[in-house]
C-alpha cells in the first residue's frame, strides 16, 4: 500500500514555543523529529510512506512566520518527503489577505487556524472577515483546513456553505470520540452524542467542497479495528470513496493508536471496500485535492 500522509506534525521546542504542549503529558511535551517519523514506521506491514503534508503545529504567535521558513525548507529538501504544506493563518483578522500572498508557494497547499482551543471563541468562523478570507483562499487555489469543536461542526458547516468555490478539509472527522459511538448500550448522553456527530458529518459531506481526513480518533482504554470501525464507516460512507483522505496525525496519535498500528487498523478496517477505494483512501485523493 502506497500512502500519502496528508497530517503530519513535527517540532522542535528549542527552536519554536508551543504553549498548548504545557498541558500535556511526557508522551508529547518532547521535539518530534522527521526521523522520529520515520522510525516510527513499520513498511514489513504492508505499506510504504512515500509523502507528506506538514500542517501548521499551533505553536506561539510570534513564532508563525519563522514556523513558514521552516516549512519552507522542509518542502525544498526532497530528503524531508514534505511535498506541501499547511501554514497557519489567523483567518479573523485584518491583514490576512497580505500574509497569505507573502507566503503563497508552490509548496503551500491551504491554511489552518486552530479553532478548538480556549482562545477561539465559539462561533469564530462564522464571522464576516473570516468567511471572506476562506472565499479568498479558493481564489488563491488554497484549501482551508477545518479545525474545530465537535460540538461546533454545525458552524464549520455553515461556513463552507458560503464558501462553496473553497476546498473545506475537515480534521479529524470532527474530533469524535470512537468510544462513544462505538458504544453497545449507549446512555441517553451518549446517544444524543452519537446521533448529533452523524447528523453534523451528514450535512458537511453533503456539501461538495468539503472532504474528510480519517484520523484524530484517541480511544481513551483498550481499543482494536473494531472499535475504531463504527465511526471510520459513517465517515467513509457519507464522504464518499472520492473526498476522503488518510491522516496520521503524528506524534498526537501516539497518546492512543501510535502511528503504525493507525495505519494497520484502517487498512484492515477498509479492506472489504477494495483496492480502487483504499487507493483514493490512502494515496489519490491527497494527491488530486492538494494538487501534490
Amino acid at each position: 500500500m502506497r500512502i500519502i500522509d496528508t497530517h503530519l506534525h513535527i517540532w522542535n521546542k528549542e527552536e519554536f514555543s508551543l504553549p498548548w504542549l504545557d498541558g500535556e503529558g511526557e508522551v508529547l511535551n518532547r521535539t518530534y523529529s522527521l526521523e522520529d517519523y520515520k522510525n516510527a514506521l513499520e513498511p514489513d506491514k504492508g505499506y510504504e510512506v512515500e509523502a507528506a503534508v506538514y500542517v501548521e503545529v499551533d505553536c506561539a504567535r510570534r513564532d508563525k512566520e519563522k514556523e513558514n521558513l521552516f516549512i519552507a525548507g522542509c518542502c525544498a529538501n526532497p530528503g524531508q518527503m514534505f511535498a506541501g504544506a499547511c501554514i497557519s493563518g489567523y483567518l479573523n483578522e485584518e491583514g490576512f489577505k497580505e500574509y497569505i500572498d507573502k507566503y503563497a508557494s508552490e509548496y503551500v497547499k491551504g491554511v489552518r487556524q486552530v479553532l478548538h482551543v480556549p482562545e477561539a471563541l465559539p462561533g469564530t468562523c462564522l464571522g464576516q472577515l473570516f468567511v471572506e478570507n476562506v472565499r479568498y483562499l479558493g481564489k488563491k487555489g488554497l484549501v482551508f483546513e477545518g479545525c474545530v469543536r465537535n460540538a461546533e461542526l454545525g458552524d464549520l458547516y455553515e461556513t463552507a456553505k458560503a464558501c462553496p468555490d473553497t476546498t473545506i478539509v475537515l480534521n479529524h472527522m470532527g474530533i469524535v470520540d470512537p468510544d462513544i459511538i462505538s458504544v453497545q448500550t449507549p446512555s441517553e448522553e451518549e446517544q444524543q452524542y452519537k446521533e448529533r456527530w452523524i447528523l453534523n458529518i451528514r450535512k458537511l459531506a453533503s456539501l461538495s467542497n468539503v472532504v474528510c481526513k480519517i484520523s484524530g480518533l484517541n480511544p481513551k482504554g483498550e481499543w482494536s479495528a473494531e472499535t475504531l470501525k463504527p465511526a471510520v464507516d459513517i465517515a467513509l460512507d457519507y464522504f464518499g470513496e472520492d473526498r476522503v483522505m488518510f491522516a496520521s496525525n503524528y506524534p498526537v496519535c501516539n497518546i492512543a493508536t501510535g502511528l503504525s498500528p493507525w495505519i494497520e487498523a484502517l487498512m484492515k478496517i477498509t479492506e472489504g471496500r477494495g483496492s480502487e477505494f483504499q487507493n483514493k483512501l490512502f494515496r489519490e485523493n491527497a494527491k488530486r485535492i492538494y494538487g501534490l
